[in-house]
């Protein structure tokens, strides 16, 4: 019996018989969701998972582990080492195809259900510019950057981290890559959310570029510090990066920031929680019919956009590895896939 299959046995509990219908009759589930930092988008997600289980499962725990991101949980979940892990849909479309920096393909990764969908801008890319370099070099759009080749410092996400990468593809597609951004004077940092924000803030850099949920107190705070320009991403640009990386291209249309009457185009990506296919099919029922029968309670303890977004449709949107039998199980007797 592999790992996972020994741990989530003990986890569950006393299982009635009557198959798969009888998971919700387990005792209690002690848990593991593998995330990103602490206090960031998915610790709060962490948090909405934890009161849904436990509402259905009295006694219930889901731990919220701290990691580098989704392209470090798919690896933590495939060996067993974690029952459950959060990952977008371009960390997963990378590990199902072995690229960089999955060694080869990844073939054990099922999926329990989706924390957010695309479309919620959960995890919009913003790229904020400093009004005073702007104003010192002329610059209006990031095509003025590429353009005088002035000597532009960006902050961008954390190496490992599938927003890093959506970021510098996106500055790449538009014609500057980070040997550009060197050659030009200029420099590219790698930073975690809330260092970009002190960065910005001290205007230690110039461009914040960077993946967070539309109106999030990270974007809040640089834009009470320095009053950003918002830079649009031609939408050709952001189609092609979307595609990319399982994303879909999003706006903040003219107005939704003060501080951004212009509006942009720019890309969203959604995430998933994901399991081993070595995981019991009576937990993986167990925890789809938890969140889903249980979702205002997931709603009520996560973030604000969950709030407004999920629904139990959304739960069910799949990605490029197919669901967990025992949740596909439970999606098709609640109607929710065909």
């Amino acid at each position: 019996m592999s790992r996972i299959k020994s741990v989530t046995a003990i986890l569950a509990g006393v299982v009635l018989a009557g198959g798969l219908n009888a998971a919700a009759a387990a005792d209690s589930y002690n848990l593991t969701l593998s995330g990103a930092s602490p206090g960031g988008l998915w610790s709060r997600i962490g948090g909405g998972v934890d009161a849904a289980i436990a509402k259905a499962y009295p006694g219930s725990t889901v731990t919220y582990q701290t990691s580098k991101g989704g392209l470090a949980n798919i690896p933590l979940v495939s060996a067993g080492s974690v029952p459950m892990g959060i990952a977008t849909d371009g960390d997963l479309a990378a590990a199902k195809a072995g690229l960089p920096p999955f060694p080869s393909k990844v073939e054990n990764i099922r999926i329990l259900f989706r924390a957010y969908t695309a479309g919620a801008r959960f995890q919009l890319t913003h790229l904020m510019l400093n009004p005073d370099f702007a104003a010192k070099h002329g610059v209006k759009t990031f095509q003025d950057i590429i353009d005088k080749k002035v000597p532009v410092r960006v902050a961008i996400n954390r190496r490992g981290n599938m927003d890093s990468d959506v970021s510098r593809a996106l500055m790449e597609e538009m014609g500057a890559s980070i040997e550009d951004i060197e050659g030009w004077g200029g420099q590219v940092v790698y930073a975690a959310s809330k260092e970009i924000v002190s960065l910005m803030s001290d205007r230690r850099v110039d461009l914040a570029n960077f993946g967070v949920a539309f109106n999030h107190p990270r974007i809040r705070e640089i834009a009470k510090a320095v009053t950003p320009l918002l830079l649009d991403v031609p939408e050709a640009v952001a189609a092609k990066v979307a595609a990319k990386y399982g994303g879909t291209v999003c706006k903040v249309k003219p107005g939704e920031y003060k501080w951004a009457s212009n509006g942009a185009n720019s890309v969203c990506v959604g995430a998933l929680i994901i399991a081993s296919s070595d995981m019991d099919d009576a937990t993986a029922y167990a925890i789809t019919k938890a969140l889903v029968e249980q979702i205002g309670e997931f709603k009520d303890k996560s973030h604000r956009l969950i709030k407004k977004t999920a629904t139990p449709q959304s739960l069910a949107t799949g990605s490029v590895f197919p669901f967990h039998p025992g949740s596909e199980k439970y999606l098709r007797e609640a109607g929710l896939l065909k």
